[in-house]
């Protein structure tokens, strides 16, 4: 399609017809070496042989100057080449007004500035300067000639360098800098933080498709392709719109064969722009690290939901249902525990039950007071006769015997506080401390703005992560491990048995020995009575006060129990135990104290499942691309030793680059090659609907005096406006 020529003579237009061959004569005359590009002032009469050298000559000079080009009317020839185009200032042209409101008007840079050049294009294809004008009407600036749009480029090494940043999950702003450092100095990049940010927007676009559920069923469907053994169920409801999904990778299903005694599920982390509840089934392996046995995204948080969810979790896992369970305090979610793990044991987390002190009791006159007196008996109770009668006294003491919130919590003690729920064994999920949150799990990774897009990724991310500190704590435990610290025969055969992390809790026991006295009060046979006491420590690591403990030995069963039930807690022996097996002079520790989810020398399954969240866009140009990298990295190193390697490097890198781009010099011979993709079929369904929030909407929150003023002034200012606007119209 011809388009209309602007800002060229007629006699120009005429030369554009004909060939100028006038223009090709003088161009001959001024014809320059394109090396000294940087040098040159562009005038009438100048020839180049394509349109990105006529572009380079004026960009240069632009920079040089310190203002922007950009192209402007173009005319094509009856052949529909390219016959005539302008470069003219980017601040050229006439401001148009496209804001709807005269009172907020958008920046403009246009101030009609008439530099420019015009250019025409010969019969034979070479491209000619036929006129220039230099002069501005505005300030040039040399200096910040850099933010200029046509001066902002990306290369591939930069793009590349976002892009790995980004997979790692390194922030933007840590990114960018990071560039700037290397560079010398903001000034020295040729792209801004803005642009950077739109690449990556664009990158990830690109690795996750186009839209969020999309992206989830490819992600599904590659993972399937990777390994059959990957488990994935879509929930949708009668309108095809996602309601709940879950899915398990083949990893994961066998970690839960070894580790799935024991799972926490938490759904209190918020994930994605839909408030969909993240919900992820996570246990501890055999260094006290989470590991993850699955997760799920749903809509709601009923019971219903939460049902279907847990029946979908042990049809992947084969019907194994956990010994015991950890979750937060929802009623919905203890409903569905009740239905689906009918003789699984229950507790909650005691730290979403603490958080709550501040906005439950925060209100009552002796706050600060009952706030100690639920502490103290919460983490430093002995026996659970102790922890009932402090917490009724506390009630009758403070008048709060009506406070529904506590009452509440009273019923359910077994629930919840340690006394309750030491008997039961939880592999070491302390208590009392946050970590123990599937959130853990996560942390860095995701975040309540994650996109459905975003998430798949860092999902992979997160669980790459996590197989990479398991192998690297599998290797400490078989290449280093802790010094003995006592000269019991017992304490080199569980060295040789525990992982490092464990052996650890293991001294920590040995330690505690020396606060602990031990006697006997009574022995039948080869059954043994003692009683050992042992100093325990507050919260905050002060001495409190001596308890006595029993411990029970049976010689011909090898059995041996202590009142403390840390065995049975934490799956190891406490340090009464093994005062007691000092006292003995035993040797060996029977096997049934040293349980194998903790043993080092076990091959588990989970380990001899490959790695299946490698990325899958390394393709053969990404890897030849990373070995190029390597290698100009370790030339580079050397030849910034000295001068004379740094010219000598440079020479022949600019003559491989020149041979590069001469495409009859180098001619690649490539080799089609057809790759059959096997789709998995799945039903198209929709964007999940946001998903409604617990409590009062925002727009129904309660506000303060001030918060009333202050948008009872707006009003008032909006309507002085429209007043004014509408009178000086009507008056106008």
């Amino acid at each position: 399609m011809e388009e209309v020529v602007f800002g060229c003579s007629e006699q120009e237009k005429d030369n554009v017809e004909v060939g100028c061959s006038s223009f090709e004569m003088h161009a001959k005359e001024k014809s320059v070496d394109l090396d000294l590009v940087e040098n040159i002032v562009p005038e009438a009469g100048m020839m180049r042989d394509s349109e990105e050298e006529v572009y380079k000559l004026y960009i240069e000079y632009a920079r040089r100057e310190g203002f922007g080009i950009t192209k402007k009317s173009t005319r094509l020839g009856d052949d529909g080449k390219l016959k005539y185009y302008m470069l003219a200032c980017a601040r050229g042209g006439k401001r148009i007004c496209t804001s709807k409101n005269s009172f907020n008007p958008r920046l403009s840079t246009k101030v009609n500035c008439p530099a420019k050049i015009n250019v025409i294009v010969g019969n034979d294809g070479r491209f000619t300067i036929s006129s220039v004008n230099l002069e501005h009407n505005h300030a040039l600036s040399p200096q910040k000639a850099r933010f200029q749009k046509c001066n902002k480029k990306i290369d591939a090494y930069v793009k590349r360098r976002l892009e790995l940043n980004d997979q790692a999950g390194i922030s933007l702003s840590k990114n960018f800098h990071s560039l700037a450092v290397e560079s010398g100095g903001y000034e020295n990049l040729t792209y801004t933080e803005k642009n950077c940010r739109n690449y990556i927007a664009k990158a990830r676009q690109f690795r996750l498709g186009v839209g969020d559920v999309v992206a989830l069923g490819k992600y599904f469907s590659h993972m399937q392709q990777r390994n059959s053994k990957f488990f994935h169920l879509i929930d949708m409801d009668v309108e095809g719109r996602l309601k709940n999904v879950f899915w398990a990778d083949a990893r994961s299903i066998a970690a839960n064969e070894a580790f799935g005694d024991v799972i926490s599920f938490d759904t209190t982390y918020l994930t994605n722009k839909y408030d969909m509840p993240f919900a992820p089934f996570v246990g501890v392996n055999h260094h006290g690290q989470t590991v993850l046995f699955g997760c799920g995204l749903l809509s709601k948080k009923d019971t219903e939901t939460y049902v279907w969810l847990f029946k979908t979790w042990l049809e992947c896992m084969s019907g194994k249902a956990p010994k015991a369970i950890i979750t937060d305090q929802c009623m919905a979610i203890q409903g569905a525990v009740r239905l689906v793990f009918p003789n699984s044991h229950h507790r909650l987390f005691l730290w979403h039950i603490m958080k709550k002190v501040p906005e439950k009791l925060g209100g009552l006159n002796e706050y600060k007071a009952i706030k100690k007196i639920l502490k103290h008996i919460t983490y430093e109770a002995v026996d659970t006769q102790e922890f009932e009668d402090t917490f009724l006294k506390m009630m009758a003491d403070y008048n709060i015997e009506k406070n529904e919130w506590l009452n509440s919590l009273f019923k359910i003690r077994d629930r919840w506080a340690p006394i309750y729920v030491k008997g039961i064994f939880w592999a070491g999920m302390s208590t009392t401390q946050r970590s123990e949150s599937v959130n853990a799990f996560f942390d860095g990774y995701v975040g309540p703005t994650t996109s459905l897009k975003q998430f798949v990724k860092q999902y992979d991310n997160a669980l790459k992560s996590k197989i990479e500190k398991e192998n690297k704590a599998d290797f400490a435990s078989f290449n280093s491990c802790f010094p003995l610290i006592t000269d019991c025969y017992f304490e080199k055969q569980l060295q040789e048995a525990y992982t490092n992390e464990n052996f650890k809790l293991f001294q920590d026991e040995l330690r505690g020995m020396i606060y602990c006295n031990l006697t006997l009060t009574g022995s039948h046979g080869a059954v043994y009575l003692f009683q050992v006491s042992d100093v325990v420590k507050g919260k905050e690591g002060a001495f409190r006060k001596q308890v006595v403990y029993n411990v029970y030995t049976n010689e011909e069963e090898f059995d041996i129990k202590c009142s403390c039930l840390l065995f049975e807690f934490k799956g190891i022996i406490c340090r009464h135990i093994c005062k007691v097996l000092i006292e003995k002079n035993v040797k060996d520790v029977p096997s049934r104290y040293i349980l194998p989810r903790w043993r080092k020398d076990i091959k588990r399954m989970h380990t001899y499942v490959l790695n299946c969240y490698d990325d899958p866009q390394n393709t053969e140009e990404k890897l030849r691309y990373n070995k190029l990298c390597s290698h100009f990295s370790k030339a580079a190193e050397l030849g910034a030793k000295s001068n004379d390697k740094y010219v000598f490097l440079m020479k022949y890198v600019d003559e491989a680059i020149e041979k590069l781009m001469d495409n009859t010099t180098c001619k690649e011979k490539l080799t089609p090659m057809l790759s059959e993709a096997t789709n998995v079929p799945h039903q198209k369904f929709l964007t999940p609907l946001k998903v409604r929030s617990k409590g009062r909407p925002p727009s129904k929150r309660k506000k303060s005096k001030v918060e009333e003023i202050i948008v009872r002034n707006k009003k008032k200012v909006f309507l002085c406006s429209i007043i004014f606007i509408t009178s000086y119209d009507f008056f106008r």
